[in-house]
């Protein structure tokens, strides 16, 4: 009997290029280095891209000419107060011209963004309501005036103000000037 020994498989032989170290490269060469024009595409075009939003966004801030009038000045649609020396009042402020209550309907926002404000001073023997006409024409309540009572309130050139009494009735309407002044609410 001849008795064959079983094969065994040879022994695990790791292979001979494997580097030394983990961060070191391969031994054997993979070839020349690839070009990487698609990368350099990208990146050309993204900063066209930029250069032309640059542009954009310089034109649209860019100030316009001081001949053109912007939309918000020209929506005043009631009579302008008459050219006369404001009234200095009691505080050193001028005095605010008051527009009758019927002005209301006729009247629209028309603000620059210049920040003012007004001294609400009330001279009748009620109690009246200050409320701001906001950009939907709608009145946004604000303070109570007892009678004597003053009020400050921050507010912005062009905005309109109605004073009503208790029940709603508007009784005058302020627009704000540039400069602060004193609204004197009078029957």
């Amino acid at each position: 009997m001849t008795d064959k020994l079983p094969e065994v498989p040879p022994a695990y032989q790791p292979p001979a290029t494997v580097p030394l170290a983990p961060w070191e490269p391969p031994l054997v060469e993979t070839g020349p280095p690839q070009t990487k024009r698609g990368l350099a595409t990208l990146v050309i075009t993204l900063g066209l891209l930029l250069c032309l939003g640059a542009v954009v966004l310089a034109i649209r801030l860019w100030p316009q000419s001081k001949n053109e009038t912007s939309p918000a000045a020209v929506t005043t649609t009631a009579p302008a107060p008459e050219a006369t020396t404001p009234e200095v009042a009691v505080t050193g402020l001028p005095e605010l011209q008051a527009l009758p209550a019927t002005a209301e309907q006729d009247l629209k926002d028309a603000t620059d963004g210049t920040s003012t404000s007004i001294r609400f001073t009330n001279t009748t023997s009620e109690t009246v309501s200050v409320s701001w006409l906001n950009y939907d024409h709608n009145r946004t309540w604000y303070a109570d005036l007892a009678p004597g009572q003053s009020y400050d309130q921050q507010t912005y050139t062009g905005h309109v103000w109605v004073i009503t009494r208790t029940g709603g009735t508007a009784l005058a309407l302020y627009v704000a000037t540039t400069d602060p002044a004193e609204a004197i609410i009078k029957q």
